[in-house]
């Protein structure tokens, strides 16, 4: 044993290994909805896309361009992996890392999340693999300042910023770390060339009226007081992606917390930085465990020199090591094969119901409300165009730019969603629990992106015992003019979560609604027809376009009031 972990073979030869398994598991293993989505991405190539930068699609295209199915989005991610895995060990500059390149191995192998990105394809691929180039030309900057070094800092931190906003946070962090590189003109100069490289993206942004800013400072659902299992599970993650090493990894941060060393102060600043920065974002709403994926990095460079000079906590980082290894195959063998997983994972049953769906909807379009990780799943696995629209239950997205995307005549739409209706019903999961439900439409009009609200929509009153007027405002951004007997205004009473309880239906007086245009028009409502609505605390008013759709557009309001 002491001689193979002495072999001077044993790290390239467990790289080696490591990419044939990432390869093997990618091809073998069903894509996750967000990774479809992201190969969507990849079909209408651009610099931005709306939820992230565009280099996730990059990787999608490089891998595509050599294979077909799973390895065809997943090829390139196991490559990079690697090479991300050899830019940490070159970072290291312990004098005794050669004898020490198992503990090293041991270290990624057993670092939970870390391992997922070898064999899917996210956002944080592409990241973690410029961040670990960031890692090893900043500490070669530290020692030696010389043209090369600062032309890699320069696509380094591009490639970051490329991938995943979160690629600021690491230029941030660093600067608190040493205030000395504000002295360094050449410093600037390379954020000046990163900043010209990444003019292409920001114009995207510019031109499309900044969507993915819009999206994550405003628009992503945050809640409206304060939850503490929000900050809890942020905790729990930055536990949860190491795994049983915690307790070491941990140990040895707070243990080098006061390195003065400038580039251990600058691992301690990421991680620092990275928890604090999230933890104060957990009080606006949920904080997704990859998002503080980088931290990872800096936990393994301090963990292996820690372990290197106090010996006597090897042993036990051997144990959970071992431990978390035997976990994490397991679970690789569990996420390849559904028959051996306990519970029905995100990667299970794609192919299977996307083929069921394609057999039942023949020549007919296909439009997915609310799932666009659905419609993207469907497009990847049948080769055959999806279509997708948002009722006021879901979300913008990367849909919302592709071209012929939106759907206003057909013979025959297929009309799939989420909740249940009396329709044809797929189980999307052996396990039955999530399904989709289809119906079929002819002649169909989504117009989503009407607008309608109430006049005053502040003071909102209900009369139950007379008819009461009550002015609206329809804004249509078309450049058609709509025929309101196309469409169905309804009042539409909530629950806090959103979820639409009683509805109803309502006349206009008008017979049309101008292209490009916005009017006001009256409409009466008989109070009678308001029931004991205590319990649904949020009322909007909506548009259906067709009797078996559910509501496409909904303004709602926090308060109203009931006059007897």
């Amino acid at each position: 044993m002491e001689k193979l972990k002495q072999h001077k073979f044993l790290l390239p030869v467990t790289i080696l290994l490591l990419s044939i398994l990432n390869i093997i598991q990618s091809s073998f293993t069903e894509l996750l909805p967000d990774e479809a989505y992201y190969w969507v991405y990849s079909q209408d190539m651009n610099w931005g896309f709306f939820d992230h930068p565009p280099f996730v699609a990059v990787w999608v295209t490089i891998s595509n361009f050599l294979f077909t199915d799973e390895l065809g989005v997943r090829f390139f991610s196991a490559i990079s992996f690697s090479l991300m895995i050899y830019l940490v060990w070159f970072t290291i500059d312990h004098p005794s890392k050669n004898k020490y390149s198992w503990l090293f191995l041991l270290l990624f192998l057993s670092t939970a999340l870390l391992n997922v990105y070898g064999f899917i394809t996210t956002p944080d691929t592409p990241l973690l693999f410029f961040f670990a180039l960031f890692l090893w030309s900043y500490k070669l900057y530290l020692s030696k300042k010389n043209t090369l070094i600062y032309f890699v800092l320069s696509i380094a931190i591009t490639g970051m910023m490329y991938s995943k906003y979160q690629g600021v946070l690491v230029l941030f962090f660093i600067f608190l770390s040493n205030w000395k590189l504000v002295k360094d003109y050449k410093i600037w100069l390379v954020c000046f060339a990163a900043l010209i490289l990444y003019m292409p993206h920001i114009y995207w942004q510019y031109i499309n009226d900044f969507p993915s800013i819009r999206y994550h400072l405003y628009e992503r659902a945050s809640v409206a007081t304060y939850k503490f299992e929000y900050t809890l599970m942020h905790i729990v993650n930055a536990i949860a992606i190491l795994g049983f090493t915690f307790i070491i990894i941990y140990k040895a941060f707070f243990k080098g917390i006061k390195n003065n060393d400038i580039f251990h102060r600058g691992l301690n600043s990421i991680v620092v930085g990275f928890f604090f920065f999230f933890l104060v974002s957990s009080f606006r709403g949920h904080v997704q465990a990859q998002w503080i994926a980088p931290i990872m990095l800096p936990l393994i460079l301090i963990t292996f020199n820690y372990l290197i000079e106090y010996k006597k906590n090897l042993k036990l980082f051997c144990y959970l090591a071992l431990t978390n290894i035997a976990i994490i195959l397991f679970a690789r063998i569990s996420i390849a094969n559904e028959g051996i997983s306990p519970v029905k994972l995100d990667f299970h049953g794609n192919k299977q119901w996307t083929l069921e769906v394609e057999r039942l909807t023949k020549n007919s379009e296909k439009l997915f409300v609310n799932s666009f990780q659905n419609a993207s799943i469907y497009w990847f696995y049948t080769k055959e165009k999806s279509h997708y629209q948002k009722n006021y239950l879901g979300r913008k997205n990367q849909y919302g730019y592709i071209t012929g995307n939106a759907i206003f005549s057909s013979d025959s739409i297929a009309y799939i969603t989420r909740i249940s209706k009396e329709y044809s019903e797929i189980k999307m999961k052996s396990s039955g629990k999530d399904s989709i439900f289809i119906s079929f439409l002819k002649d169909y009009k989504p117009l989503f992106d009407l607008e309608i609200n109430f006049e005053n929509s502040t003071n909102i009153e209900f009369n139950t015992s007379m008819i009461k007027p009550y002015t609206i405002i329809i804004n249509n951004p078309y450049t058609f003019d709509i025929n309101t007997e196309d469409i169905k205004v309804q009042i539409a009473f909530q629950n806090k979560k959103g979820n639409e309880k009683y509805s109803i239906p309502v006349k206009i007086n008008s017979t049309t609604i101008k292209a490009l245009s916005e009017q006001t028009y009256s409409l009466e409502l008989e109070g009678s027809l308001i029931r004991d609505i205590q319990e649904y605390p949020i009322v909007g008013i909506g548009i259906k376009t067709s009797e078996n759709m559910d509501l496409v557009k909904v303004s709602t309001l926090n308060k109203f009031k009931i006059v007897d």
